[in-house]
């Protein structure tokens, strides 16, 4: 792990400020525009802000950081609106999620949000799967899948540990689908 960007990633979390996280390591990865709010040596997590207003979390594995740029300080237009709509300082998920190893922080994000977004974008970098963990292996996780019409798919879909770089939940898009598929389990 690069120390400099961890150093980086903690000095953005302790300041309270927007970052755009790059993870150029991994060819055509999205740069998530946020509030870092975690940092583990596994993965970190960032509060989604995009439009000036959050949406939800983003877990990125740690060794995949390769710059972490300030968007703003204090006093940007971002911070002002999050501040004066009671969303600042902006805060980790609850409950706190387990940053070490990616069964239980993407079994955490289920239970406490419903769904999550699952990126293996090394493969797919412009996809994702939406859906419950509904079993952890030891070397890949199951995803009982929503559609994006908001219905269950009957056999879980298998994902391998190692090709997940990125852990999406409790976004908008995530809600409403919970919203009109309802719980699973």
């Amino acid at each position: 792990m690069n120390n400099k960007i961890t150093a980086r990633l903690d000095e953005a979390m302790s300041a309270g400020v927007p970052v755009r996280v790059h993870r150029s390591s991994i060819r055509g990865a999205d740069r998530i525009d946020g509030f870092v709010v975690g940092v583990g040596a596994e993965w970190t997590v960032i509060a989604v802000c995009t439009d000036l207003r959050l949406d939800g979390w983003e877990a990125v594995r740690t060794v995949d950081v390769t710059k972490v740029r300030p968007r703003g300080d204090e006093d940007c237009l971002t911070v002002r609106v999050l501040r004066r709509r009671g969303r600042w300082p902006v805060r980790a998920p609850e409950p706190t999620l387990p940053l070490d190893a990616l069964p239980a922080l993407a079994q955490a994000a289920s239970r406490a949000f419903g769904l999550v977004a699952l990126h293996v974008e090394r493969h797919a970098p412009d996809a994702c799967w939406i859906g419950e963990v509904a079993e952890v292996r030891p070397k890949s996780l199951r995803l009982r899948e929503v559609d994006p019409e908001a219905r269950w798919r009957t056999a879980p879909s298998k994902f391998p540990l190692k090709e997940v770089t990125r852990v999406g939940f409790g976004g908008r898009y995530e809600r409403t689908l919970l919203e009109f598929a309802g719980r699973q389990g």
